[in-house]
């Protein structure tokens, strides 16, 4: 651990990791803060690291400077084209420690291994659901947002279809400890009893 450190002088005092670079360090301390110094001239978009302010100004000019070694596609990172590369020779660096399955992109295995650990670090925010991949939530999320006609009773999260609904309603506590005294309705949450009471104000 002793040469780990001295081989990494840099420590992120919010979360405890080490860096060798400097510039590796500053970077992550500015995905902890929130920190996006590069600004995009053709959308105003902002980003923490050059590299990938350069990349996203590549989608507005068309520029694709990363050829393929083996045939002639380009691309607009050089990362995407290695990925790309490893196609075409058959290269799988990245291996399951649970399976025999080796990936091409270390993101595509971290996606596998929450298959195995059970894993979900993303968490809607209408809901309570959780999902192993950060693109699955999204599509979920959508789910929500589009045309969302239907909303849940308890914690107002909106929903597209009436199935989603009922699907999201067994999530919920089916305990109702709440009373009201006027009309003897009970209810799961006590801010749902105190709406509810607004109602009986209304007809008196």
């Amino acid at each position: 651990m002793r040469s780990f450190i001295t081989e990494s002088p840099f420590h992120c005092d919010i979360c405890g990791k080490y860096f060798s670079r400097k510039d590796h360090f500053r970077n992550h301390v500015m995905w902890h803060t929130g920190e996006t110094p590069h600004r995009c001239d053709y959308c105003a978009k902002t980003f923490t690291r050059k590299e990938h302010l350069m990349n996203h100004i590549r989608q507005h000019t068309g520029e694709t400077p990363h050829q393929c070694n083996y045939c002639s596609k380009t691309f607009t990172r050089k990362d995407h084209m290695v990925y790309h590369e490893r196609q075409h020779t058959g290269e799988t660096p990245f291996p399951c420690s649970y399976c025999p399955k080796a990936f091409t992109r270390k993101d595509h295995l971290v996606n596998h291994v929450r298959r195995h650990t059970g894993e979900s670090p993303h968490s809607c925010e209408y809901c309570n659901r959780t999902f192993t991949r950060k693109e699955h939530l999204k599509r979920h999320v959508r789910q929500h947002v589009q045309g969302s006609e239907y909303n849940c009773i308890i914690c107002t999260a909106p929903f597209a279809t009436k199935e989603h609904l009922v699907e999201h309603m067994q999530s919920h506590p089916r305990d109702r400890p709440y009373v009201c005294t006027e009309c003897g309705k009970s209810f799961p949450l006590k801010g749902n009893l105190m709406f509810h009471a607004r109602s009986h104000q209304k007809n008196t």
